[in-house]
């Protein structure tokens, strides 16, 4: 299997190349274009509850899955937003994704929810969280370009600029400063990271963009 992200950071999207007999699983609506000769197939991955776990995480309950029945086929992929995507190896162990940032993934690799707990709630997160587990490749994306941390003790982000972490770092949510920095300054509740791992966020967010266009909407007027 050959991968290639291009037209990165603002309208990334993945080709990918498969050799007979390899599969590429991904979110539905995900395919701009493919090879006619490529098999797909949907189902819910995880079974039933798997597939209610992952609407209560807010991601779509069936996946797609694409086949190659020949060498050298061509499957192009998509996300919903504009933005960046990433590719992301997985060897055994996990990485949580938030909500709307998976598009696909190649091997031997589960999709599922995981519970997140209240803090992952009040994190702007979700009670459930999506999470990719298992050896092989992932893509996910974002809203604006995405940027790496490499976390050896701690890091501070805020809720809404975080795209996936692994698991072996924790999280607790806090605040910057007191009451009055939280309604002031702007910058709301924040997610401080411990531990050793990969951290990726985002350089955008979606609730910064609504606030900004709140003021250009047109409101009806009652008579």
């Amino acid at each position: 299997m050959k991968a290639e992200i291009k037209h990165r950071p603002d309208y990334a999207a993945l080709h990918v190349v498969l050799d007979q007999g390899e599969k590429v699983v991904c979110e539905p609506g995900a395919m701009m274009g493919m090879d006619p000769a490529l098999k797909m197939e949907t189902n819910m991955k995880g079974g039933l509850l798997g597939a209610m776990a992952r609407k209560l995480a807010g991601e779509t309950v069936f996946l797609n899955t694409y086949t190659s029945t020949g060498p050298a086929q061509q499957l192009d992929l998509a996300p919903s937003t504009p933005g960046d995507m990433v590719e992301v190896g997985l060897s055994g162990g996990a990485v949580r994704v938030q909500r709307g940032s998976y598009v696909a993934h190649f091997g031997d690799v589960e999709i599922s929810a995981k519970w997140g707990g209240a803090k992952a709630f009040f994190g702007g997160e979700g009670l459930i969280m999506l999470e990719a587990r298992g050896t092989g490749t992932m893509w996910m994306a974002s809203y604006g370009a995405i940027h790496q941390i490499d976390v050896k003790d701690a890091y501070t982000v805020d809720t809404s600029h975080i795209v996936a972490f692994d698991e072996s770092l924790t999280f607790t949510v806090n605040k910057i400063g007191g009451m009055k920095s939280l309604f002031l300054s702007q910058e709301g509740l924040v997610c401080r990271f411990t531990g050793k791992g990969r951290l990726w966020i985002q350089t955008r967010n979606a609730p910064a963009l609504a606030g900004f266009l709140q003021p250009f909407r047109r409101v009806q007027k009652s008579n």
